[in-house]
């Protein structure tokens, strides 16, 4: 690794040595500041590095030029996800599909690529269900992505990905989280804790609230 080849990038480079706090935190726009071009191409050709790009290295690369990065992810969408026999790849595959999904569906949404996204939604794994939700645009969507997540609450036995799925089917529907809200609580918990019936009832009220933005 290039620490000291750059002083204006070491500070991003030690980024990859690091452990703890800072590196769960993340990259952000911090670590780009003061950048020339040159900086920003080193800094663009080093995140590429590797066989499989990480979310890390995925969100610096949209922070460092979002329209290229862009154009980049839906180039690599374009093939098929890659497989494996071993669980632990299985994940990270998948958390690194749906990572430049919700890049490419922010930036430009398609039905073609919220389908694919909803694939997720049945993932063997709790933590790309989850995943599947909190990417999930709130805008622009498809209504097998809203019935998806419809099925994840009536259905979803892990804590994590039913919170999201619940929360991000709210704010589709025009309620924003808001923990001294009772209407909010009151549906959430509804959504949450309830029976079929009370679900159903739950979603009535949102749909009544707030039509979902469909492509």
């Amino acid at each position: 690794m290039m620490l000291n080849s750059n002083p204006r990038l070491a500070r991003f480079y030690r980024f990859f040595e690091t452990y703890g706090a800072e590196r769960l935190n993340g990259l952000d726009e911090s670590y780009f500041v003061g950048l020339n071009e040159f900086d920003k191409e080193e800094a663009w050709n080093f995140l590429l590095q590797g066989e499989s790009l990480s979310e890390e290295r995925i969100n610096g690369l949209y922070l460092l030029n979002d329209v290229r990065a862009v154009d980049l992810f839906k180039e690599i969408l374009a093939s098929p996800i890659k497989d494996s026999p071993y669980s632990a790849q299985r994940q990270f595959f998948e958390y690194q599909r749906l990572t430049l999904l919700g890049y490419v569906n922010n930036a430009d949404p398609s039905t073609k690529n919220i389908v694919e996204m909803t694939k997720y939604s049945d993932s063997e794994f709790p933590k790309i269900r989850a995943k599947f939700a909190q990417v999930l645009p709130l805008r622009k969507i498809a209504p097998c992505a809203v019935d998806a997540l419809k099925k994840m609450i009536f259905t979803e036995v892990e804590r994590i990905p039913l919170a999201a799925a619940i929360t991000k089917f709210m704010a589709i529907h025009g309620m924003d989280y808001e923990i001294d809200d009772p209407v909010y609580n009151s549906i959430y918990m509804s959504l949450r804790s309830g029976g079929s019936e009370e679900k159903l009832s739950a979603m009535k009220r949102l749909e009544m609230i707030w039509k979902p933005d469909y492509l």
